[in-house]
């Protein structure tokens, strides 16, 4: 008889997480489960990204070249769905983020009540500011529990003249560290009512698919290097965001949507250049 392992894949829509287990036999190259998976999501399987569960990694073309078994031996046997067809565009195709409570509303509740009204006018800012910090260095813990590396780092700016309202550092493929982009994370003074804004490094338009390009930053700490922003506002349009949530919710619930549907794109053509199949993208 033949081995038979289950795996869980879920899609996050709104406040519920449709979670659907797959019956697979381990020695499996994962990519061709990817077209049976794509059909019970509806979604096209050109279009489909996979994440570990609580807002991991997103898996590689490497790791969808091996074994169900070695898949499943380092990311366990839970995966999120990411339609990478609907990331990034503009007008009325916005994505739907998922914001589910599930494994790092767990491990990252959300703030509490003392905290909610505070925005960087408020003089308790500050001490929101270390529960930001805590929050984030327990989450990308927990990433580092679970044996891998994180795909993000963040730290606020020390610099007293933003007043901890800007956020820097980068994001990354964790099997592949020479591809890394620096990010920006900007709060207005209505924080935490309004949702954190993410920018990119303007040169990662070299190498991502489709974004719908809003807004450019230039970092005044960088003789105004220009970031354009990645994330718009769709956690605050379709009321998923709270003010007893911190810069580590939205990391988890919009930020990884987006750079989930990015990353494989991102890899391929970063490798073509590397070959020599297209040319070196302009310097900023």
């Amino acid at each position: 008889m033949m081995e038979i392992n289950t795996i869980y894949f879920s899609t996050r829509i709104g406040e519920a997480t449709s979670q659907v287990p797959f019956p697979v036999a381990p020695s499996l190259q994962f990519s061709e489960i990817i077209p049976e998976i794509a059909a019970k999501f509806g979604v096209d399987s050109q279009n489909l990204a996979i994440a570990t569960a609580g807002g991991g990694n997103t898996l590689t073309p490497t790791d969808l070249m091996n074994s169900v078994e070695e898949v499943v031996r380092r990311y366990g046997n839970q995966f999120e769905i990411i339609n990478r067809g609907i990331v990034g565009m503009g007008g009325g195709n916005k994505p739907t983020y998922g914001w589910a409570e599930g494994i790092v509303d767990q491990v990252v509740p959300k703030f509490p009540e003392k905290l909610r009204e505070v925005n960087p006018k408020h003089p308790a800012w500050k001490t929101r500011v270390k529960f930001e910090v805590q929050a984030l260095m327990k989450y990308l813990q927990f990433l580092k529990d679970k044996g891998t590396r994180p795909w993000f780092q963040l730290t606020p700016v020390e610099n007293p003249k933003f007043n901890f309202m800007v956020w820097k550092g980068y994001l990354t493929v964790p099997d592949r560290p020479d591809i890394q982009f620096d990010i920006r994370i900007l709060l207005t003074s209505d924080y935490p009512k309004v949702t954190p804004r993410c920018f990119a490094e303007q040169k990662i338009l070299n190498y991502c698919g489709k974004i719908y390009t809003k807004n450019i930053w230039n970092d005044p700490e960088e003789n105004g290097k220009p970031y354009v922003m990645i994330c718009h506002d769709h956690m605050a349009e379709q009321n998923a965001w709270e003010q007893d949530l911190g810069i580590v919710h939205f990391f988890v619930r919009e930020v990884h949507f987006w750079w989930g549907a990015q990353q494989n794109i991102i890899i391929q053509e970063f490798d073509k250049v590397e070959a020599g199949l297209r040319p070196s993208p302009p310097e900023d």
